[in-house]
C-alpha cells in the first residue's frame, strides 16, 4: 500500500549531463545537499545499478541513518534509489528531461510503501502521516533547490574556465 507519493520539479540553467554529474555526486553529497551531515559509500565503482550508501540526514532537528541503494540509472535521463526504514520501503525516482536548449527539466517522485506496517503504526500513520508528508515535501523541494543552485554553480564555473 502507498502511505504518500510526492511529485515535484524545477527547472535548472544547465545540461542534463551537468544535473546528472551533480545529482550523482554521492561523495559531496554533504556539501551540496543542505540536509546531508554526511555520506558514507558502501560499494565500489561509479554510480550506477547497485551503488549503496549509507547518509546521515538532519531534518527539522531530527537526524536520520539510512542506507540507500540504486535500483536504476540511465545517464543522464533517469535514476532510482530505495531505502528502508522499519517497515516502510521509500522510493525516489528523479527523471531530467532536456528543456529549452541547455536547460534541464529536473522532475522528483518519492513515494512510501507502507504495506508491512502493523496495526499500531497504521494508526500512528493516520495522526502523524500529514506531518510527515509536509516535512518531507519541505525537505525534497529544498534537495531540488540545491541541486538547482550547485548546477548552475558548476556551469558558470564551467564558463569562466574557458573564458580564460
Amino acid at each position: 500500500m502507498t502511505g504518500h507519493v510526492i511529485h515535484l520539479n524545477t527547472e535548472i540553467d544547465a545540461d542534463p549531463d551537468t544535473v546528472w554529474q551533480v545529482l550523482t555526486d554521492l561523495v559531496h553529497a554533504d556539501h551540496i545537499l543542505r540536509s546531508v551531515e554526511s555520506v558514507e559509500l558502501i560499494s565500489d565503482g561509479p554510480y550506477g545499478v547497485g551503488t549503496t550508501w549509507h547518509e546521515r540526514r538532519a531534518m527539522f532537528g531530527h537526524r536520520g541513518d539510512e542506507e540507500l541503494h540504486v535500483t536504476t540509472a540511465e545517464a543522464p535521463f533517469r535514476t532510482i534509489h530505495e531505502t528502508k526504514l522499519g517497515h516502510d520501503r521509500i522510493r525516489t525516482a528523479y527523471s531530467l528531461q532536456s528543456h529549452s536548449g541547455a536547460r534541464t527539466k529536473l522532475l522528483l517522485t518519492a513515494n512510501i510503501d507502507t504495506a508491512e506496517r502493523n496495526r499500531a503504526e497504521a494508526l500512528m500513520w493516520n495522526i502523524w502521516g500529514g506531518f510527515s508528508f509536509d516535512s518531507t515535501r519541505r525537505m525534497l523541494n529544498h534537495d531540488l533547490e540545491d541541486i538547482k543552485s550547485e548546477a548552475e554553480t558548476r556551469v558558470g564555473r564551467s564558463q569562466v574556465d574557458s573564458a580564460s
